[in-house]
């Protein structure tokens, strides 16, 4: 046994000096080179600031042949298509600087910087310009006017959160506005925006702490709010700022809503209608019970 113990041990060993031995740091024959960014070759754009001109070097310890400039897709980082005329070096070069103007900053870009060497060797390395965003938007959010699934509160940071009444517990903070089946006039109830803090005088189930929201209609299309650009507050800032606490959902509109730090807008994508055994404020269940689901998009603006 002792025998197997000592064999096993040096055979674990000589793995590990193998692999010890097998690693490398790789030196590519050509660098390319970014100024004025952090590791991760992004730049941040101060607010307001539309174009970014890029500093570039290229040193190789081989002859550089040619240097291309293609964009890049901001999310997955994919090739695009070629965005400046192709540098023929004749005769190749040791090092290469130039400057690059990216203008045109509404949104995120990325330029992707692609050069050849005298073996025909293929280097390339991406830069990352970020623009300082004015308008924070949400991805698609599914928010209830119960606690069956996605839950009755929302908040639009981290691009857009539905919360049960014990996550929303976790951020009283965060939460900007609520939803309901409530009456409004009348007799009939209706799927609401409610402010978070008039939940339990409307008896609807509530928790203690949260704020107070304004609800508003606009006037504007779909497409005028898809058209909100992330750098342009003043679509939204201008709006004269809403009074209502309750306010009726409708799918395919666009609303308005405001709290003590945030101004924003919602746009339904649509109203679903659904029934479901529900809990209510006192903790007992009820079953076959009308809720509604809203699909939305926000875009909102910190004041």
């Amino acid at each position: 046994m002792n025998k197997l113990i000592k064999f096993l041990n040096l055979a674990l060993i000589l793995i590990l000096v193998i692999g010890c031995e097998s690693k490398f740091e790789y030196t590519p024959a050509v660098k390319i080179i970014f100024d004025n960014v952090d590791d991760d070759n992004i730049v941040e754009v101060p607010k307001g600031v539309t174009s970014y001109t890029a500093k570039i070097t290229l040193v190789g310890t081989t002859k550089i042949r040619s240097m291309s400039i293609y964009e890049a897709d901001v999310k997955t980082g994919a090739k695009g298509n070629k965005i400046a005329n192709d540098t023929i070096f004749m005769p190749p070069v040791d090092t290469y600087s130039f400057e690059y103007l990216i203008d045109g900053l509404i949104t995120n870009k990325v330029i992707m910087i692609e050069v050849e060497d005298e073996d025909l060797e293929i280097y390339s390395k991406k830069l990352l310009v970020k623009v300082s965003v004015n308008v924070y938007e949400s991805i698609q959010v599914s928010i209830e006017s119960s606690e069956a699934y996605y839950g009755p509160y929302y908040a639009s940071w981290l691009r857009g959160r539905a919360y049960l009444s014990y996550q929303a517990e976790k951020y009283i903070d965060e939460i900007d506005f609520s939803f309901g089946n409530i009456v409004i006039t009348g007799t009939d109830t209706i799927a609401a925006f409610v402010s978070p803090d008039k939940r339990k005088e409307l008896n609807l189930p509530y928790i203690d702490g949260l704020k107070s929201c304004k609800f508003g209609t606009t006037s504007m299309t779909r497409a005028q709010f898809e058209a909100i650009l992330p750098t342009d507050s003043s679509p939204i800032l201008s709006l004269a700022s809403p009074t209502q606490e309750t306010l009726k959902a409708e799918a395919g509109k666009v609303f308005l809503f405001e709290t003590d730090t945030k101004k924003g807008l919602v746009f339904i994508g649509a109203i679903l209608a659904k029934k479901a055994t529900l809990q209510q404020q006192d903790g007992t269940w009820v079953n076959n019970q009308t809720y509604h689901q809203l699909r939305l998009f926000t875009k909102t603006v910190l004041k």
